[in-house]
């Protein structure tokens, strides 16, 4: 290779010096321009990934609930076998529902069955789970977004499977009617599992399954659906009744109740929750908590908000404060988060934005702001201590945006006219 360097000079120190110094230009050079070019073919094709697969995301989000559901699954006696059975019956079977009331532990459950389900076959890579977790995201509170994207996903998983033609202005039964034919085009030898988690979750005009719920399935394709047997709504004239409407559609469906956990369960439950978060507790508090688990029916959503108030508690708190001794169902522990969180952003700031969540059934953010900031006790209660802005007399962002950050477990995320609404 010629470096432009005369020949009669080629064993000096300096032309050697010369020699490496071009060289290592050259590499620089090189490689950046290496660099940029597969950068920007990176940067091509996941733009057009992004694009063209717009359910990433939300496959993505879903995969993130399942793995947090997971975390408080603890096994209970005969659910998963005879959900088991189910799924590897090798004939043809309509859904399978489980049903039972708010605070149960269904999407504990079927978020274990999504993360076991492979293993219960003989090929665990054949085995193909698609999981939707509805009114947990703000796409899934209609029905109509969830089912669109499981097509998309269920086209990517299938490449043999072709992928209809439908968008946001096709009708939920022809959306409908594309699933069942997809759903009859998966290889023999491949399985899919799909699991629909809080059926009860979606607005009203969707507690009517018949319109988009399939209800004959090859026997590769398994279904599972979660939901209360019934609930009262404010859009609702009536109690809806949603277990009976699926009963009414499906020929002998497979019935699995969840119920609470029994007074035995309860500790063994706790037991692994501290031990899953290595944490341990001193014999007194134990015994606190326990004296709250002495119910036959121990509500799995009041042993999580019990739990979750004890990582407050220290060593050396020998015995929690007076109104922890009151709690003795699921309304006298969330009166008992309601009060710690009052004490800790304002008992007046906390108790009016959660009062205005509940009365208007769902806010967006700014509209829960605005309403917040003309709110004169709230404005009063906040700057009681210090000077308030003088260019924009608003209640400060970070105020509520502390309050969202300690309540966010409890809260559901919708989209309403594609805005993000927030349901208490």
């Amino acid at each position: 290779m010629r470096w432009g360097i005369q020949d009669q000079a080629s064993y000096d120190h300096s032309t050697e010096d010369t020699c490496l110094q071009e060289l290592e230009q050259c590499c620089r050079l090189s490689v950046a321009t290496n660099c940029i070019a597969v950068k920007g073919q990176i940067d091509y094709h996941m733009s057009e990934t992004r694009l063209k697969d717009s359910w990433h995301d939300e496959v993505l989000e879903h995969a993130m609930q399942c793995k947090m559901f997971n975390k408080s699954y603890y096994p209970r006696d005969g659910i998963l076998d005879e959900i088991k059975d189910f799924v590897t019956w090798n004939a043809p079977r309509g859904p399978c529902i489980l049903y039972g009331d708010p605070g149960t532990g269904k999407s504990s459950i079927m978020a274990k069955v999504a993360t076991t389900v492979s293993n219960w076959f003989l090929n665990p890579n054949s085995v193909s789970v698609i999981i939707r977790f509805l009114g947990v995201t703000p796409s899934t509170c209609d029905i109509r977004r969830p089912l669109i994207s499981i097509i998309q996903q269920i086209c990517s998983i299938y490449e043999s499977v072709k992928k209809p033609n439908i968008d946001s202005s096709t009708t939920i039964l022809d959306i409908k009617e594309a699933l069942q034919t997809i759903l009859k085009n998966i290889p023999p030898r491949e399985q899919l599992i799909l699991l629909f988690d809080s059926i009860d979750q979606l607005q009203v005009e969707d507690y009517d399954c018949s319109k988009w719920l399939p209800v004959d399935y090859p026997k590769n394709v398994k279904c599972i659906l979660s939901t209360i047997p019934e609930l009262s709504s404010k859009n609702c004239q009536k109690k809806c009744a949603i277990l009976e409407g699926l009963e009414s559609i499906l020929e002998d469906p497979t019935m699995i109740k969840i119920t609470g956990f029994d007074k035995h369960l309860a500790p063994q439950v706790l037991q692994s929750w501290l031990k899953r978060d290595q944490r341990c507790l001193i014999p007194r508090q134990m015994e606190c908590l326990q004296s709250k688990l002495k119910d036959s029916g121990c509500n799995p959503l009041f042993l999580s908000v019990l739990y979750d108030m004890t990582l407050k508690w220290r060593s050396f708190d020998e015995k929690p404060d007076v109104d922890f001794e009151k709690i003795y169902d699921i309304d006298t522990v969330i009166a008992y988060l309601y009060a710690q969180l009052s004490e800790k952003h304002g008992q007046v700031l906390f108790i009016r934005a959660m009062a205005y969540l509940q009365q208007a059934d769902g806010l967006s953010e700014t509209e829960l702001e605005d309403m917040l900031s003309s709110d004169d006790d709230v404005l009063q209660s906040v700057f009681a201590h210090y000077l308030p802005p003088l260019e924009v007399f608003r209640l400060p962002s970070t105020l509520w945006i502390r309050i969202r950050n300690d309540m966010q477990k409890y809260f559901v995320e919708r989209d309403e006219d594609n805005i993000p609404v927030i349901y208490l």
